[in-house]
C-alpha cells in the first residue's frame, strides 16, 4: 500500500513537472518568436496560489544565494512601485516580456507604446476575468469588455457633466471646511497633532460622491470618530432596526453601511457570497451585513429616483436633480436600448465608482499634504497662487466657471499633477491580448509581434519617472541620499517637484490647440457617441508630457470616467486647506512644542528632519496597492498652523543639508536583495 501510495506521489509530480516544462518551453518560443526581450521566470505573477502564498514565501527565499532570486522582483505584486526604473535597466529595455510555465506577461514604460495600447482596444482589450470580483453588485462600466462595455459607457458618461461637476464643487467646499474645522477646532487655532489625516480625507471623498453620486447629503461628525468602524460594530441580532441612527428598515445606518462595505472590501472581493452568509464570524457578518444594507439603500435610491423623475419629460434643473444616480435612472426611460441598464448593473457601477474613486481622491489630497508638508517652497508657492486667484474671498464666493480653471493652470493644479505623477492610483494599467489574435506593435521603430493570451501591465510607475520622457533636473537628494535607493539616482524624476509643470505662455496656448485636435480625433474614432474626454488629464496651462508618458487616470476609450470629478474635488480641498493654513510634520516623537520653541533654526532643522526621514520611509515601504495605491501601515501625524505662525523656517531642509555636507552623498546603486517581506530594500 505504501508502495503504491509512493509511486502516485511520484508518478503526480512526474506529470506535474513534465507538463510545466513543456508548457515553459512553449511559451519561450512564444517569446522567442515575438522579437521582444524577454526574461524567464518560474511563476505567472497572477496564478492564484502565488498570489496567496507569495508573502509568506519570500522571507524564505530572502535565505537562499541572490544569484537564484533574481526573478522575485518581476513576480512581485506592484513591482513597479516598488522598483519602479531599476526593474527595466537590469532588462535593457523599456517593453519585455515575463516568461513563465503558466503565463506570459509584457511590461513597457515605454510611452509609445502605451499611446498604441490604448488606442487599440479591440486589439488589447481589458483582462476581464480579473474584474469579476467587481461584480458583487452587477456587471458595470469597469468590469465589462466589447459591446457590453461599449452599452456601460454610453449610460454612464451622459451624468458626468459639468452640471454635476459644479455639484462637486459644492460640495466639497461644504466638507472640506467642515474637515478643516475638525482639524484646527472652531477657534482656529490649529497647531494641534492630526494623526488620522488619511482617514480624514476618505471620509470627505465618501461624503463628497454620497452627494454628488447618490443626493445624499452627509454630515460631518461632531465628535471626529475615526472613520474605521470595526470597534464600533455591534451584531444586529442584538440591537433594534433603529439604534445607531439607521433608517427604517435597516440595520445599520447609510453611513455607516457605506464605511463597512469598504473597510471590509477584500471580504467582498475575496470570498463567495454563501460563505459570507453562512460562515459565522464577526468579521464575515458585518461584511456580509454591509453588503445587503447598502445594496438596499441603493436599491431604495434607484426608486425613490425613478418615482421623482417626470417620465417623458425633462429632469428639473435643480440641485436635487443634478447627481450621478439620477442620471443612469433617467437613462432607463430613452429610446436608445443600446444605454439601457438594469437596477443591477445601476448598482454595479454605482459601487465600482464609490470603490475607485474615493479612494483615487483621498490618497491624492493626502499625499499632497504630506509632498507639501516636506517642501515648504512647493508650499509657499502654492499659497501665493491660492491668494492670488481669490483675492482673499471666503469658500462661499468662489465660483466654478471662474475660478475652477485658474485653480488647474496654477500651482495647485501642478501640485496635483506631480502627485499623480509620484503616486498613481493604479500601479500599472492592465490589458492584455486574452481572447484575441497575436497583435503588431511598434517598439522603438521596429515591428514586434504581441502573443495571444498575453497579460499587459502599462507601468505608469516606471512610465511616470522614465528619463527618457521628461525634462530632468539634477537629483538634489532629500535627506541627504536617494528617494530611492536604485531608481533614476542621476535625475531628479524621482523626486517631488510640482515647479516642472510650470509652463510659459506661449507652450501653454500650443498646448491648448493641442487638446482640441485631440479631441475632436477621438469624438471621429469613438462615433461621437460615448462621450470620451481626452483635454482634461492636465490644464493647458500647464507642462504638456508626450502622448502615453502621463496616464494617472489611463488613457484612450478606457479612460477613468470620473477624472474630472476626481481633479475638482482634489483642487478644492487643497486649495481650502492651504488658503489660511500651513501643513507641517508633527515632530512630537523627537521633541515637545516648548523644547521646539527654544531652539534655534539648526536645531529645528535637525528634528524636522528626523521627522522627514520617517515620512520618506513610510511613503517608500510602506505602500500597497489593493484596489488603489496607498500607504498600508503607519500614519503620518502632521500640524495646521495659520500661516505666519509656523514653527520651521521654509528652508529647513536645506538648513539641514549645509549642517551636515557628509550625509549629502550618495554611494551609487546598493547590491540588490531580495524582499524578505519586512523591509522592501536592504542597505538602502
Amino acid at each position: 500500500m505504501l508502495r503504491l501510495l509512493a509511486y502516485t506521489v511520484l508518478a503526480a509530480v512526474l506529470y506535474y513537472g513534465g507538463t510545466t516544462a513543456v508548457s515553459w518551453r512553449r511559451n519561450v518560443k512564444k517569446a522567442q518568436q515575438s522579437g521582444l526581450p524577454y526574461i524567464l521566470v518560474p511563476v505567472f505573477f497572477l496564478h492564484p496560489l502565488w498570489l496567496a502564498g507569495h508573502v509568506f514565501l519570500l522571507p524564505l527565499f530572502s535565505r537562499l544565494p541572490r544569484s537564484w532570486m533574481t526573478w522575485i522582483e518581476y513576480c512581485i505584486p506592484d513591482f513597479g512601485y516598488a522598483h519602479r526604473m531599476d526593474a527595466f535597466e537590469r532588462v535593457g529595455a523599456d517593453t519585455f516580456l515575463t516568461v513563465a510555465p503558466s503565463g506570459l506577461v509584457m511590461y513597457t514604460c515605454d510611452a509609445d507604446v502605451i499611446n498604441q495600447v490604448v488606442q487599440r482596444r479591440n486589439d488589447f482589450p481589458k483582462p476581464s476575468p480579473i474584474y469579476r470580483a467587481l461584480k458583487i453588485y452587477g456587471g458595470n462600466v469597469v468590469s465589462a469588455e466589447g459591446n457590453v462595455w461599449r452599452q456601460h459607457r454610453k449610460a454612464v458618461s451622459p451624468p458626468f457633466t459639468e452640471k454635476n461637476n459644479h455639484l462637486v464643487w459644492q460640495e466639497t467646499i461644504d466638507q472640506s471646511l467642515a474637515m478643516l474645522s475638525s482639524w484646527v477646532g472652531r477657534d482656529g487655532k490649529g497647531d494641534k497633532t492630526i494623526d488620522r489625516v488619511a482617514d480624514d480625507t476618505m471620509r470627505l471623498s465618501l461624503h463628497v460622491i454620497s452627494r454628488a453620486g447618490f443626493g445624499r447629503k452627509l454630515e460631518w461628525p461632531e465628535d471626529n470618530t475615526d472613520v474605521q468602524v470595526d470597534k464600533d460594530y455591534v451584531d444586529p441580532s442584538k440591537i433594534q432596526n433603529d439604534m445607531a441612527g439607521a433608517d427604517e428598515g435597516h440595520s445599520m445606518s447609510y453611513a455607516y453601511a457605506i464605511h463597512c462595505l469598504l473597510d471590509n472590501i477584500l471580504f467582498q472581493l475575496l470570498f463567495p457570497r454563501w460563505l459570507l452568509r453562512t460562515v459565522p464570524l464577526k468579521a464575515f457578518r458585518k461584511a456580509n451585513e454591509a453588503y445587503s444594507e447598502w445594496g438596499n439603500y441603493m436599491r431604495e435610491a434607484v426608486e425613490k429616483k425613478r418615482t421623482d423623475l417626470d417620465v417623458g419629460k425633462e429632469v428639473k434643473e435643480s440641485s436635487e436633480s443634478m447627481d450621478i444616480l439620477a442620471g443612469l435612472v433617467k437613462s432607463q426611460t430613452k429610446a436608445d436600448k443600446q444605454a439601457h441598464l438594469e437596477d443591477s448593473e445601476i448598482l454595479g457601477n454605482m459601487f465600482v465608482l464609490i470603490l475607485a474613486g474615493h479612494e483615487t481622491a483621498a490618497n491624492s489630497i493626502h499625499f499632497s499634504m504630506l509632498y507639501l508638508a516636506l517642501h515648504r517652497q512647493s508650499q509657499l508657492r502654492l499659497q501665493k497662487d491660492v491668494d492670488d486667484i481669490f483675492n482673499g474671498k471666503p469658500p462661499s464666493e468662489w465660483d466654478y466657471d471662474r475660478d475652477l480653471p485658474q485653480l488647474f493652470g496654477s500651482m495647485v493644479g501642478a501640485v496635483l499633477n506631480e502627485e499623480l505623477r509620484l503616486v498613481s492610483p493604479v500601479v500599472a494599467i492592465p490589458k492584455s491580448t486574452w481572447g484575441a489574435p497575436d497583435a503588431p506593435l511598434t517598439v522603438d521603430g521596429k515591428t514586434v509581434t504581441v502573443p495571444a493570451e498575453t497579460y499587459i501591465g502599462l507601468v505608469v510607475a516606471a512610465s511616470h519617472r522614465n528619463p527618457k520622457l521628461w525634462p530632468i533636473s539634477p537629483p538634489t537628494y532629500p535627506g541627504g541620499k536617494p528617494v530611492h535607493p536604485r531608481s533614476n539616482l542621476d535625475n531628479d524624476l524621482e523626486e517631488f517637484r510640482p515647479e516642472r509643470w510650470i509652463v510659459t505662455e506661449e507652450e501653454s496656448r500650443s498646448n491648448k490647440d493641442a487638446r482640441q485636435q485631440k479631441k475632436e480625433n477621438m469624438a471621429a474614432r469613438a462615433g461621437g457617441d460615448l462621450n470620451i474626454d481626452e483635454t482634461s488629464d492636465t490644464s493647458e496651462r500647464l507642462y504638456k508630457p508626450s502622448k502615453g508618458a502621463y496616464a494617472p487616470f489611463s488613457d484612450g476609450h478606457r479612460s477613468c470616467i470620473g477624472r474630472r470629478f476626481a481633479q475638482v474635488e482634489i483642487l478644492v480641498a487643497l486649495a481650502i486647506i492651504f488658503q489660511n493654513y500651513s501643513v507641517e510634520l508633527a515632530v512630537d516623537s523627537y521633541a515637545t512644542d516648548e523644547e521646539v520653541a527654544k531652539m534655534d533654526d539648526n536645531a529645528k532643522a535637525d528634528v524636522w528632519q528626523k521627522a522627514a526621514e520617517d515620512v520618506r520611509e513610510k511613503m517608500l515601504n510602506n505602500m500597497a496597492a489593493v484596489i488603489t495605491l496607498q500607504m498600508r501601515k503607519g500614519t503620518v501625524p502632521i500640524r495646521l498652523v495659520p500661516r505666519g505662525q509656523e514653527k520651521f523656517p521654509p528652508n529647513v531642509d536645506q538648513i539641514w543639508k549645509t549642517n551636515h555636507p557628509e550625509k549629502c552623498t550618495t554611494k551609487g546603486r546598493p547590491d540588490w536583495r531580495p524582499w524578505d517581506g519586512k523591509q522592501m530594500y536592504h542597505g538602502a
